[in-house]
């Protein structure tokens, strides 16, 4: 996630939209990136497995997206946390048509599951996680649209109705008394820093299929889109090591093994 836009979902482009954490206790999390990063919430709801909270770490100027999971029972998310604890779970990408996105990331090698079609509002599916990448990667299409960051940041008012939405979800104001905590001096959410044993691969996928514009410098990939950026670095042990933050707090801050702070790798 980039520092020079201001997110918001879209229906029509391809985008980086979010980095999404597994945690045992999502409002914990959030009450501690909202005092140390300024974290503004977004939007949150409840399904069967776990519920979600979408944080916007950033200012009017730029920023990007954290989403916290939370297990509410036994299921997928439950079982990551105890074979892997807490830590990066998936990063998620909009795409203006899914079914054309999830054909191409077949024809490249991709393993897709979770396809769902049906649901307007969130449209999506997974690329399983595997030895290239290690992390789960979401694909998704929306009819709707998260506000931008001014106002985000100028309102406290949330038309849930307007924001995409799980198929299946309910309870939209489950997280709102994260409002009560103040919070601290804004930090702004730089690009996501994943590790990749297979960098050719990387390139197919998030320059390809997913629509990215491509750099390499020093032998980091770098994959931008509109509101958000991806490097891609190539090492023995895949996965998301990190991710930069412009204005970080005094101490480093991280989620797992995963650190937000100004450089990675």
């Amino acid at each position: 996630m980039t520092p020079h836009d201001h997110p918001a979902a879209s229906a029509a482009t391809f985008d980086f939209d979010h980095t999404s954490f597994a945690v045992h206790d999502a409002m914990t999390w959030a009450r501690r990136l909202r005092q140390e990063l300024g974290a503004t919430p977004i939007a949150g709801e409840t399904l069967q497995e776990f519920r979600y909270l979408l944080l916007y770490v950033g200012t009017a100027h730029g920023g990007g997206r954290i989403e916290l999971l939370e297990p509410n029972g036994p299921g997928f998310l439950s079982r990551f946390l105890d074979r892997h604890g807490e830590g990066a779970h998936h990063v998620t990408f909009t795409v203006p048509d899914l079914r054309a996105a999830v054909e191409q990331a077949r024809a490249i090698g991709a393993t897709v599951v979770g396809e769902n079609y049906d649901h307007a509002p969130w449209r999506e599916a997974f690329l399983l996680p595997d030895a290239i990448h290690r992390v789960v990667i979401q694909l998704a299409e929306s009819d709707r649209a998260y506000p931008s960051a001014e106002e985000l940041l100028t309102t406290r008012d949330r038309d849930t109705t307007a924001f995409p939405s799980t198929d299946g979800a309910t309870d939209p104001n489950w997280w709102t008394s994260l409002w009560n905590t103040p919070a601290g001096p804004a930090s702004e959410l730089g690009p996501t820093h994943l590790s990749t044993t297979d960098p050719d691969f990387g390139r197919r996928l998030f320059g390809s299929v997913l629509q990215a514009r491509v750099t390499e410098h020093d032998g980091e990939l770098k994959f931008t889109w509109p509101n958000g950026t991806l490097r891609v670095r190539t090492a023995e042990r895949a996965g998301v090591t990190g991710i930069s933050l412009k204005n970080p707090p005094d101490r480093d801050l991280t989620i797992g093994s995963v650190s937000l702070r100004t450089t990675h790798h």
